[in-house]
């Protein structure tokens, strides 16, 4: 075997075996998507493509033999592209830990793009050979720059992190084979020297830190491997740890839970006991009370006695009706209200409702007006029997001595208007909307009658259960008018 059978021969195996090692690598990146792989693949294809362009030599002519040379510009600079791209990510260099460094390697990034472009377009536009030239010079000295930051770079960032020692160690071969390869390169340009062995060592340099840097890969996934693990048992405990500690707090919380229902349950049984206490224990005898004194009301003549009859049924029924309303107002925050909507006729309840306050009424001489031009509503008629209770005891309350008191209803497009209206001293708008649950405002009335202060709470809630509202509108010593506002339906 001759000279040139044998140097195509040992560059046809180097160059196989860096074109199969760019695939595997490749394949490998497909699979683990590691960036380093990437960028170590466009190191392989460049030394590939470099290797490539030797085996075109032999046997070429001068004018192919031209074109290969300016094309080994490029494949250079795409290797030492990718030496930059690689030992920036695997060593982590970045803008915040070392900024220097992370300037350096993005000159010589942008140096390495801008050389290849300027020698494309010199090729294919103006094809001076003498720039060409400097181009090669100034490619060769951006290759040996790049070797030299990155021996400076490992040394720099030997500790900095667990694996970048071994960049150094599994780098030095190429990095020798790289500086090697470039001063003689640079010496060839200037003296007319072989470099037949040169290129041997270098390629065997090359082979030997692939497979260095295969095994040391593989540690280092290794490594990541680990320390995912660590880091999933650990994040499993800390998670097993806090479900513990919830558990642990919801069974003291259910405990907690237990405890006050059975307290809620003792709270409520006390309270039934005290509703019946009020409806069965006190409520009943001051109605029998209140009749017994209007029975002796009766047998009086005119005389002292009879005013004072008088002024104890007025007191016996404001005690009755405050009871009613705290009655109605604590079923309704203690137990709950539902609302059981029906077909109901307005004339009846205005009936109804104006009877039981008849002897009230006359008691300061008070007529009650009412006129129906809305006869039908659909609503929870012992709600609103509640409302208008409250809204006449209000108004008979604050009437003077001979007024009179309206009470109508009248259908809109959309709406139902049910009024309840007096001439009597009136009231403050603004204390009706200032009212609450928590400090209800109570005023005597005209006689000194008293209340709870719950009356209008409790008719703002039920017609706002009745998916409607009230509506106050009052002046002082001209009276007061009150609107109970529901939806105007019917039923399906």
């Amino acid at each position: 075997m001759n000279v040139i059978d044998y140097q195509y021969f040992e560059t046809f195996i180097f160059t196989a075996i860096f074109g199969v090692f760019a695939i595997y690598h490749i394949l490998l990146y497909i699979i683990l998507r590691y960036k380093a792989l990437l960028y170590y693949c466009v190191i392989l294809i460049g030394l590939t493509a470099h290797f490539t362009l030797y085996l075109l030599l032999f046997d070429a002519d001068k004018s192919f033999s031209l074109l290969v040379q300016n094309t080994s510009l490029i494949t250079a600079m795409v290797t030492t592209f990718g030496f930059l791209i690689f030992t920036r990510n695997y060593l982590a260099i970045n803008q915040y830990k070392t900024p220097r460094l992370n300037k350096t390697y993005k000159f010589l990034i942008v140096a390495t793009i801008a050389l290849t472009i300027i020698h494309i377009l010199n090729i294919i536009i103006a094809g001076y050979n003498t720039f060409s030239k400097l181009l090669e010079l100034l490619a060769a000295f951006t290759a040996l720059a790049t070797m030299i930051l990155n021996i400076i770079s490992g040394i720099k960032l030997f500790h900095a992190e667990k694996f970048n020692k071994y960049y150094l160690y599994s780098y030095t071969p190429y990095l020798l084979a790289s500086i090697l390869y470039v001063i003689t390169w640079l010496l060839s340009y200037f003296f007319n020297i072989k470099t037949d062995c040169i290129l041997l060592i270098t390629s065997i340099l090359i082979t030997l830190q692939i497979i260095l840097f295969s095994i040391l890969m593989g540690f280092k996934f290794k490594s990541i491997q680990d320390e995912n693990k660590r880091i999933q048992e650990e994040a499993n405990n800390r998670l097993e740890y806090e479900v513990d500690l919830q558990t642990k707090q919801l069974q003291l919380a259910k405990k907690e839970l237990e405890i006050q229902n059975k307290e809620l349950e003792t709270v409520n049984k006390l309270k039934n006991k005290l509703f019946s206490l009020l409806t069965h224990d006190v409520r009943g005898p001051l109605n029998n009370v209140s009749t017994l004194i209007e029975l002796i009301e009766d047998k009086l003549s005119d005389s002292p006695l009879k005013e004072i009859t008088s002024k104890l049924k007025s007191d016996v029924n404001d005690r009755v009706s405050m009871i009613n309303t705290l009655l109605d107002w604590s079923y309704k925050q203690l137990e709950g209200v539902r609302v059981h909507k029906e077909q109901c006729d307005l004339n009846a309840i205005f009936i109804t409702i104006i009877k039981e306050f008849e002897r009230a009424a006359l008691d300061k001489n008070i007529t009650i007006e009412q006129e129906v031009l809305c006869p039908v509503i659909y609503i929870d008629q012992n709600m609103l029997k509640v409302m208008l209770r409250n809204l006449l005891s209000n108004a008979i309350k604050f009437s003077e001595y001979g007024q009179k008191i309206m009470f109508s209803s009248k259908c809109n497009s959309d709406t139902i208007d049910i009024i309840v209206e007096d001439f009597g001293t009136g009231m403050q708008v603004d204390w009706f909307n200032s009212k609450n649950e928590h400090c209800p405002q109570t005023k005597k009335g005209t006689k000194g009658e008293v209340g709870t202060g719950f009356g209008l709470l409790i008719t703002k809630d039920f017609a706002e259960m009745n998916g409607g509202k009230i509506i106050c509108e009052s002046e002082i010593n001209k009276g007061t008018k009150f609107t109970l506002s529901f939806e105007n339906i019917l039923p399906d």
